[in-house]
């Protein structure tokens, strides 16, 4: 989440006049364009997850009433060969959210060329239709759209020239800090850990990758802040906003798909010592996804010569059925007011409507999706919901109704599938 004044977070809740972008053009340490550029228009995507190709992007449409922006060299000032754009985010009537710094990536202008004939003394027109005294002159009016992305890109474009290690008592955020300390500042986030690590460990040719590595050891993720920082922030975080009816929600949405749904997991191994095939299948046996049941027969196979034994191979099976049952989740695209300050992989609340009421589901934001002309057309996030976390919030409501006697008592075979989440309290209270 980006830094934002409480003046600022109060204007978000209300009414305010329109908000604005203010960007700055910069090629190393100096300004290329003097004043800020005017902003025609602008879209912003910001990406979580676990690959490097994530991140922020920026595209901006400037005016260019005289041309010079539109670039034609590589030393222009708003070139692609290490101009840069800051990009501040100003909330009418109050204060700003820092957005960061961009590498500009593309610089594509649109130029329309008009002429007129201007009177000049003494200027003749070689071989021209003008009479004595005339000249034509030609103006060009243009917009240029830049496209730009965070700063990650530079250690993702900057590879290793040669294998490199960790050296003596190195840790994850050490080697972290090591290989992005050209780049910009490393800030760790509260709630994530350091470990040790090997120095048998290789970084190979990808830097950015093996940042990324890194930082799974300790259940952490990067993005870039507002200040041109790089954050170290926990993959388990708490929620740090909730937005539902009434509370900055315009719309919620979800879909779902049964594909990539399987009940069935068989793992095929190398032969054994008595030349017998090792082959092991595992099933969910229970619930809406139970094998024969009626979402009917879904396997999934998996093979390796790395698996020598039954023993193994069962194993195996039941760690990928875990795997898939943990990583079963909702997906909810929500439409909200404008929220500058909220980034991919925060976590949020989002109240949705059930059955006469609300329920809030925790969440991770994936993706952010914002647009502006002269005022900002809303935010669009991705939320991505555990599965255990849905049924926990779908049922919570009737799990009350039950104990205070407004439904039948609960029975085993009408338990939650979450049962396990259910809190200690009302466990007591049955």
């Amino acid at each position: 989440m980006r830094l934002i004044d409480d003046v600022s977070l109060d204007a978000l809740e209300g009414s305010r006049p329109a908000d604005s972008l203010t960007v700055w053009a910069w090629r190393g340490d100096s300004l290329v364009v003097p004043e800020p550029l005017e902003v025609i228009d602008w879209s912003f995507e910001d990406q979580a997850g676990d690959s490097v190709k994530v991140g922020q992007r920026i595209s901006v449409t400037v005016a260019d009433p005289d041309g010079s922006l539109g670039a034609w060299r590589l030393d222009d000032p708003l070139s692609v060969a290490g101009a840069r754009l800051q990009i501040i985010y100003r909330v009418g009537g109050a204060g700003a959210v820092n957005y960061g710094t961009f590498r500009v990536t593309g610089n594509e202008p649109d130029e329309v060329t008009e002429s007129r004939v201007i009177d000049e003394y003494g200027y003749v027109e070689p071989d021209g239709l003008l009479e004595p005294h005339k000249r034509r002159v030609y103006m060009t009016r243009s917009v240029v759209k830049l496209e730009a992305v965070d700063l990650t890109v530079e250690p993702d474009r900057d590879r290793f020239e040669a294998p490199q290690s960790p050296g003596l008592g190195a840790t994850v955020l050490g080697e972290v800090r090591r290989l992005l300390s050209r780049y910009f500042p490393v800030v760790v986030d509260p709630g994530v850990g350091d470990v040790a690590v090997s120095r048998q460990l290789v970084f190979d040719r990808e830097r950015l990758e093996a940042v990324q590595d890194l930082l799974g050891r300790v259940s952490a993720r990067y993005r870039m802040g507002g200040d041109g920082e790089l954050h170290v922030y926990p993959r388990a975080a708490v929620p740090v906003w909730r937005v539902g009816p009434n509370e900055g929600l315009v719309r919620v949405q979800r879909k779902q798909s049964f594909d990539g749904l399987y009940n069935r997991w068989v793992v095929e191994g190398k032969e054994d010592g008595s030349g017998n095939p090792v082959r092991a299948a595992v099933s969910i046996d229970a619930g809406p996804l139970k094998y024969g049941g009626p979402h009917g027969r879904v396997p999934s196979f998996y093979s390796s010569e790395m698996i020598t034994s039954t023993a193994a191979a069962v194993l195996y099976a039941i760690d990928l059925r875990d795997q898939f049952l943990a990583s079963l989740a909702l997906e909810l695209n929500v439409e909200c007011v404008p929220r500058p300050e909220l980034q991919a992989g925060d976590r949020i609340e989002v109240g949705c409507p059930f059955e006469g009421r609300v329920v809030w589901i925790p969440g991770e934001i994936t993706s952010i999706k914002r647009a502006g002309s002269t005022v900002p057309k809303g935010t669009s996030l991705t939320v991505v919901c555990a599965y255990g976390d849905v049924t926990a919030a779908l049922d919570t409501t009737d799990w009350a109704q039950h104990l205070t006697g407004q439904l039948p008592p609960l029975t085993w075979d009408r338990m939650p599938a979450t049962w396990g989440t259910i809190p200690a309290v009302i466990w007591d209270s049955l």
